[in-house]
């Protein structure tokens, strides 16, 4: 995992192409230990997903801000499909992320 840290931000970039449950722990376990920052996960390098990462994802999205970029689009439509996307801010690159703008939202519109 590559770890980028600045004054505002902490950017974590796992290098295994699949996220298991011993990978997310490792992931989210840096991120607590970071939580004073705002932290960014860079999924360029991420193939597959487990359960275990969405939930723990999931858990701690709840207690503090994460944003998500570099998203696959197979895993970009779990996360709408999951409703993930409604509790972590998803992004385009890294650009979008630090200056917070250019957020991707699904906002699942419906005709009546």
């Amino acid at each position: 995992m590559e770890i980028k840290t600045s004054e505002l931000f902490c950017i974590l970039t796992p290098l295994s192409p699949k996220l298991d449950k011993r990978e997310a722990a490792r992931i989210f376990q840096e991120a607590d230990s970071n939580k004073t920052k705002l932290i960014g996960l860079d999924l360029s390098f991420v193939q597959d997903c487990s359960i275990d990462f969405y939930e723990e994802l999931s858990s701690f999205a709840k207690n503090s801000f994460i944003g998500l970029f570099n998203i696959p689009s197979e895993i970009f439509t779990i996360f709408n499909v999951m409703n993930l996307d409604k509790e972590v801010s998803l992004f385009v690159n890294e650009i979008d992320f630090k200056a917070n703008k250019h957020r991707i939202l699904n906002r699942k519109f419906c005709i009546v």
